[in-house]
């Protein structure tokens, strides 16, 4: 009998945004069967969750609205293993009451993380390898910041890809983060003849780079194919009253480049390697080994596209843990969705959290039996 790992290494053979929508659905749903029977036999307290909440027999799922999501706060108050082999810890970023989710991750579902992030990489900025400018400061093995290290932790994914990294920001003799003014001259030089990644977190990209008049605005146009990368760290920026419309502007004014060569990248710690990248005004693309839906904030229904609620995410990359099917804490809603030559293109948009939700979570809309 062929394993989940046949069907995983199987699944990512496809191209990551041109698979054709039933060959998707048909894999997925039976990859997410195989996922709840390995993770009802090895974690303990995931198979006493599902017998407890009467989920269906992982054989009857016909479709995505079926398959049973845990909250992703309960990786903050619960460790979650389905491996007995070699595992690192991952960490989320922590929240304003300092919990902070661990994510166990054994080398099988390290290396499918891995692969998909090379492919959707690949696929977005080209296969050719760049020189990257990272919008930090160069990490050092005995630095005992845990800020640095996280982001780094964070960015380093990316950073396979690179053909040379430079980072542009350094401390002066007070220990304050300035740019590195050597670093940002070769960066003029090569953006014209050459295309690069400048890539960084995005209140690192917009605090010390764009917003920043220590790095002046340039005058000729960018290489076609240079492309802006960045992720995470809007709270930050929506606390300074910058939406995406304005960091995109802000960008644009500064180097002279393409809104969609401004790429937006969704991702998070409890399913790495399952990102979604939108380019420039755009929704964030659901890629071949995902699927998102959104539910309803009080009933957990559904939701028809185009309504806002929290958004549950699958992929199928989670071995380690029983992390395949998460509902965030995050609101969003289904922005796009149509098909074309067989191909499903579904796009989502996240938004400021709702004030009136914020305290609550998706945690607190489940029903108390939900928890593990």
């Amino acid at each position: 009998m062929k394993d989940i790992k046949f069907f995983i290494n199987d699944i990512l053979k496809e191209d990551p945004f041109l698979i054709k929508q039933k060959t998707k659905n048909s894999k997925l749903i039976n990859i997410f069967k195989l996922q709840i029977k390995l993770h009802q036999k090895n974690c303990a307290k995931y198979r006493l969750w599902y017998k407890k909440n009467n989920f269906k027999n992982p054989d009857q799922l016909t479709n995505y609205n079926d398959i049973p999501f845990l909250p992703s706060s309960v990786f903050k108050s619960h460790h979650l293993k389905s491996s007995t082999k070699k595992y690192k810890m991952i960490e989320s970023s922590g929240t304003s009451s300092n919990q902070r989710s661990s994510i166990y991750i054994d080398t099988d579902t390290s290396l499918f993380q891995r692969l998909s992030l090379t492919k959707i990489l690949s696929s977005t900025v080209g296969s050719q390898r760049k020189n990257f400018f990272v919008a930090d400061l160069q990490p050092f093995e005995d630095n005992s910041d845990r800020r640095l290290s996280a982001r780094f932790a964070g960015i380093s994914g990316y950073l396979m890809a690179a053909k040379k990294i430079h980072y542009l920001l350094k401390l002066n003799n007070k220990k304050e983060i300035i740019l590195d003014k050597e670093k940002i001259n070769i960066l003029k030089k090569e953006i014209i003849n050459s295309p690069i990644i400048i890539i960084g977190y995005t209140y690192m990209l917009w605090q010390y780079l764009f917003n920043n008049n220590d790095f002046e605005e340039l005058k000729y146009k960018p290489n076609i194919d240079t492309k802006i990368i960045h992720f995470g760290g809007w709270k930050k920026v929506q606390n300074e009253k910058v939406d995406s419309k304005k960091f995109i502007e802000k960008i644009k004014k500064k180097i002279n480049i393409n809104e969609n060569s401004i790429l937006d990248i969704y991702g998070f710690s409890e399913q790495l390697g399952s990102i979604y990248v939108s380019s420039g005004y755009g929704g964030n693309v659901i890629n071949s080994y995902s699927n998102i839906l959104i539910r309803d904030f009080n009933t957990l229904e559904v939701l028809e596209d185009g309504k806002v609620g929290f958004m549950q995410f699958l992929s199928v990359f989670p071995l380690s843990y029983p992390g395949f099917s998460i509902l965030n804490d995050d609101v969003g809603y289904i922005s796009k969705r149509e098909i074309i030559d067989g191909i499903e293109c579904l796009e989502f948009k996240t938004l400021k959290r709702i004030e009136n939700m914020e305290p609550r979570g998706c945690g607190d809309t489940l029903p108390n039996n939900y928890y593990v």
